[in-house]
């Protein structure tokens, strides 16, 4: 797996997770209040807030880490395609790299756990083979 992907992969896990990590402190301050306790429910509120920060500046330095990743990666130049093959200039081999560049392009985007399970399964998953 390409380390771009690898490193969205990891970003978008560790959102995931810090959503879900406050959610669960905002449900525990709030049944603190209820209960009586509000000072308490305040300084849970204050740890997820906390929380939340940490988990940004985090973040954040993995998306600069994923750009520089990225703008490092060897780029083919014109040179290193083969001279001889007739489809070089071919535009259905044009737009066939296009596609591939766009699907390259649209897998190393983040996708969210909703999404990715909302779609079912990927093509040919859920064909059985002849």
């Amino acid at each position: 797996m390409h380390p771009v992907t690898r490193l969205g992969r990891v970003i978008q896990q560790l959102r995931s997770f810090g959503e879900l990590h406050a959610g669960e402190l905002e449900a525990l301050a709030l049944e603190l209040e209820a209960n009586g306790s509000p000072e308490v429910a305040t300084r849970v509120r204050i740890y997820r807030d906390m929380q939340r920060d940490e988990a940004g500046m985090v973040t954040e330095e993995l998306i600069d880490i994923q750009g520089g990743v990225a703008e490092s990666m060897p780029v083919p130049d014109a040179s290193q395609v083969d001279a001889h093959d007739p489809a070089v200039n071919s535009p259905r081999r044009a737009r066939w790299l296009a596609e591939q560049a766009a699907e390259a392009e649209r897998l190393r985007q983040p996708i969210s756990r909703r999404d990715l399970f909302q779609h079912g399964p990927a093509k040919g998953e859920g064909e059985e083979s002849a």
